[in-house]
Parts: C-alpha cells; sequence; structure tokens
C-alpha cells in the first residue's frame, strides 16, 4: 500500500512540475512576443 501511494504522489508531483513549466514557458514566450513586438514598434516609428 504504501509503494502505491508513493507512486501516485510522484506523478501528481510530476504532473504539478510539468504543469509550472508550461505556464512558465508561455508566460515566457508572451513576454518575448511583446518585447519583439515594441522593438518593431520603436523601429516602424
Amino acid at each position: 500500500m504504501n509503494n502505491s501511494s508513493s507512486k501516485g504522489f510522484k506523478l501528481t508531483t510530476v504532473m504539478f512540475a510539468v504543469l509550472i513549466m508550461a505556464v512558465g514557458a508561455m508566460l515566457s514566450s508572451n513576454s518575448v512576443a511583446d518585447h519583439m513586438d515594441v522593438e518593431i514598434t520603436q523601429s516602424d516609428d
């Protein structure tokens, strides 16, 4: 029983870590896109 519980906890931790990484990547991607957008706009000006 203990082994099964540990496995379930590990799976949840991994899924949680992946979720955080995905959100972080999305936020980072958005920041980079915004930065490029601003630079392009300034260049156009």
